[in-house]
């Protein structure tokens, strides 16, 4: 089989050849090894590996023209050496929203940033956010998929240029802050309700922009809600329905995957997971999760492919014969029946070095064959 032929049969449930890997490489890592960001960099690196290419930064979009009285602004407000600190306004026919937002503080991780300022800063901040979402929906029309298909046609049967969907529940999260949006859900649910089915007819089209693209596979990034540690009823109550969405669409399109990328605590919210019908569940981190990979195998490894589980932390700070018995962890635990791929339990880390990810990569290819 190919790198592509195995990976898409094991993320269908099946038995390839032998287990694929695809350590979750990004722009940090890419950064560090290349001095670039680009998802060109990003495939670069698996080729050097003789990895698979999954959940690089290769996305979609839909064509809008926002009509009079939107504009955004960027304003630099410190810039030393390498770190800088930018607010951006947006302008909105009923007010103004604004973020702020710093990098370069992070030395040996140059490409990491946060937001320190949200743009919604209080609940009447939403009905600004809403407004700007329902004319998004109304003028947003076309997919646009450019740089999928030249990923697609580039990667060949080297690599899965998997199309990158943050979900909706991000969305919220980064406009409002993960812990202030969970404060919001119960102090103004109503209105967040409002938010997040006008957000969700809008990211439909940006689904539909994925499903028009020729990439087999999708993910979609709900480690927002996942990582929050909600709790089944509130994960119940905010999440299921999405996830529901998101996977009748792809799944009504033959030859399309979908995946969840999720983090943090995940036995309570699994059963929920599970139902939506995704085809791949990622990345259960060996360091939050609260159920072991075995157990996610056995309960629901007849219904999910899983990826994932490879510490990072071991990545960053064990030596390479410590990756190769990780990896061997990661096999033993999840390699039986196929529906497995061997990936980080997140992001590679920026701190790790090409001579640990190939031992990896050289342990699965000696002890994960089927």
């Amino acid at each position: 089989m190919t790198r592509k032929q195995a990976f898409l049969t094991a993320m269908a449930g099946g038995v390839p050849d032998v287990v694929p890997v695809s350590p979750l490489i990004h722009c940090r890592f890419a950064h560090k090894v290349l001095g670039r960001t680009d998802w060109r960099a990003v495939y670069e690196i698996h080729q050097q590996l003789g990895s698979t290419h999954y959940r690089g930064p290769i996305g979609v979009g839909v064509r809008c023209q926002m009509p009079e009285g939107y504009r955004t602004d960027s304003e630099v407000l410190f810039e030393q050496g390498p770190r800088r600190r930018v607010r951006t306004t947006h302008h909105t026919p009923v007010g103004t929203l604004t973020s702020v937002t710093e990098s370069g503080f992070a030395p040996n991780d140059p490409i990491i940033s946060v937001c320190t300022e949200h743009m919604v800063k209080e609940p009447d901040d939403w009905r600004i956010f809403l407004r700007m979402q329902q004319d998004w929906n109304e003028h947003a029309a076309g997919s646009e998929f450019a740089t999928a298909a030249e990923a697609f046609e580039l990667m060949g049967e080297d690599g899965v240029p998997s199309v990158g969907l943050g979900s909706v529940y991000c969305v919220l999260g980064s406009a409002r802050g993960m812990m202030e949006l969970m404060y919001d859900l119960h102090d103004c649910p109503d209105l967040v309700r409002e938010v997040q089915q006008t957000v969700m007819r809008g990211y439909r089209k940006r689904i539909q922009a994925f499903l028009d693209s020729p990439c087999e596979a999708g993910f979609y990034d709900i480690c927002w809600a996942t990582g929050s540690n909600l709790g089944p009823e509130l994960f119940e109550e905010w999440v299921a329905e999405e996830i529901q969405q998101v996977c009748g669409m792809v799944r009504a399109v033959p030859g399309k995957l979908v995946s969840f990328y999720t983090l943090g605590k995940m036995r309570a919210i699994l059963p929920i997971l599970v139902e939506a019908r995704p085809h791949m569940i990622a990345t259960f981190d060996i360091n939050e999760c609260d159920i072991p990979l075995r157990e996610v195998k056995q309960l629901y490894g007849d219904r999910i492919a899983v990826m994932g589980n490879l510490d990072c932390v071991v990545l960053a700070r064990g030596t390479a014969d410590d990756c190769r018995r990780e990896a061997r962890r990661c096999l033993d635990e999840a390699k039986e029946g196929g529906g497995y791929i061997l990936g980080t339990a997140d992001e590679v880390p920026a701190d790790t070095t090409l001579e640990k990810l190939q031992a990896v990569v050289d342990t699965v290819a000696e002890h994960g064959r089927y």
